[in-house]
């Protein structure tokens, strides 16, 4: 049998499963479905200002070890931060696999640790073929998702992935795993780093990246006439939605194409999707199938929305919008929502 493999993997933990993201969830699972085929071991990398107890969410998910980082200066995400305390780690040991998720952090971080370690680095990665773990081979989706890249390492060193958070499943283990976990206070020093956290600015709800929302407020081409859109952007901001949209409605000019949803746009993957005058098509709904919840309000009680949603009313938005916008301003100021 080969030699253990070691796979380190950098999940964005909070402390818990229900307030840890979905993509650090699934990026356990994928860093432990990669190690049970390979022969290999989980490490999880936890970077912060404080140890927390993250033993038993990364029990769940089959890590055999967490290196868990302590500096103030880690408290939140700094690329050159979080090199500098890995680095001695990383050049010490040497993991096989160093997976990521393709995330803010991820396509920050990455970058800068295959040019410090000159190394390969594989971005976005779609599905691994570990058929031959001497030579593994990854694929990333290329030309819209249309076809997909594959890709090889071709020098020895640890291989750097960003695995595509779209993919990614989440898979506890049938039993815990014990974890072994160390505790590193890597002494950062933060003289020699050219850029420093000054400061968060909230997030507009309605503009953020519709891949990455959590509640989604999409709009067809029933939804965006002129007395119509204002009032489904006053909708997602007191739902906090980001606005989503579809073909029709970008090639008309109504909405930024980076608002585009579907097989062609971005596939995405909110807890909730309120669909607005959105009739249906294939390659829309093609991209929100993974949504957790969908609502669909159209006026055509034959629209084919009604087959992908949950729930669903056919109504006249005109008449639907403004009644519901009054019904949510009214449970705010009562206190019945926050």
């Amino acid at each position: 049998m080969s030699a253990t493999r070691e796979i380190w993997v950098l999940p964005e933990l909070t402390g818990t499963d229900e307030e840890t993201g979905k993509t650090s969830l699934g990026l356990l699972s994928e860093a432990r479905y990669i190690a049970d085929r390979t022969n290999g071991t989980v490490t999880a990398l936890v970077l912060g200002d404080s140890h927390g107890d993250y033993a038993d969410i990364l029990g769940q998910y089959g890590v055999s070890r967490a290196c868990v980082f302590r500096d103030p200066l880690l408290r939140y995400f700094s690329a050159e931060a979080y090199a500098a305390a890995l680095l001695p780690l990383l050049h010490e040991e040497r993991p096989w696999l160093f997976l990521m998720g393709h995330t803010t952090i991820g396509r920050e971080f990455a970058p800068r640790l295959a040019g410090i370690l000159d190394t390969g680095l594989i971005t976005n990665c779609a599905v691994t073929d570990l058929s031959q773990p001497e030579h593994p081979l990854f694929f990333r989706p290329v030309y819209a998702d249309q076809l997909h890249q594959e890709v090889v390492f071709q020098a020895a060193g640890t291989m750097l992935v960003t695995m595509d958070t779209r993919i990614l499943n989440i898979n506890p283990v049938d039993k815990n795993t014990n974890v072994d976990i160390r505790i590193i206070e890597p002494g950062v020093a933060s003289e020699s780093f050219g850029a420093g956290h000054i400061d968060f600015l909230p997030a507009d709800f309605q503009t953020v990246d519709v891949a990455e929302a959590d509640t989604i407020v999409s709009a067809g081409m029933g939804a965006v006439d002129d007395d119509l859109l204002p009032l489904v952007e006053e909708l997602a901001g007191l739902i906090e939605g980001s606005i989503g949209t579809t073909r029709p409605v970008i090639d008309s000019g109504k909405l930024p194409r980076e608002r585009m949803i579907g097989q062609t746009g971005k596939v995405v993957s909110p807890d909730f999707y309120l669909a607005l005058g959105i009739s249906g098509a294939s390659h829309h709904v093609g991209g929100i199938q993974d949504s957790g919840r969908i609502i669909a309000v159209n006026r055509d009680p034959q629209a084919d929305i009604f087959r992908s949603a949950d729930a669903g009313v056919a109504a006249d938005l005109r008449d639907v919008l403004p009644k519901l916008i009054e019904r949510i301003k009214q449970a705010k100021s009562n206190g019945e929502i926050l």
